[in-house]
């Protein structure tokens, strides 16, 4: 899955990394995949590099990444739209 950097600063850059532990964030919230975990079922990190703002991630992480707004799912920059 391709992931894109938030943000104008972190698309400019060439590239960067992001160090992210989703199992440890969501600890007690119910089921974790197995990706997520060591054989003794502790908390894996992970290290994200954006290079020009985009990230092929595995899919997991990519949703992970999106769901907390640490990432978009397109490049596209657009204005949020204002409900009355």
């Amino acid at each position: 899955m391709h992931v894109y950097a938030t943000g104008a600063k972190a698309v400019k850059q060439k590239s960067f990394i992001m160090s992210i532990c989703p199992a440890k964030h969501l600890e007690g919230q119910g089921e974790m995949p197995s990706d997520w975990v060591d054989d003794k079922n502790a908390p894996l990190e992970f290290n994200v590099e954006f290079v020009f703002g985009k990230a092929d991630v595995p899919d997991s992480i990519g949703k992970y990444l999106v769901k907390h707004q640490l990432a978009k799912k397109s490049r596209l920059i657009l204005p949020e739209l204002l409900t009355a």
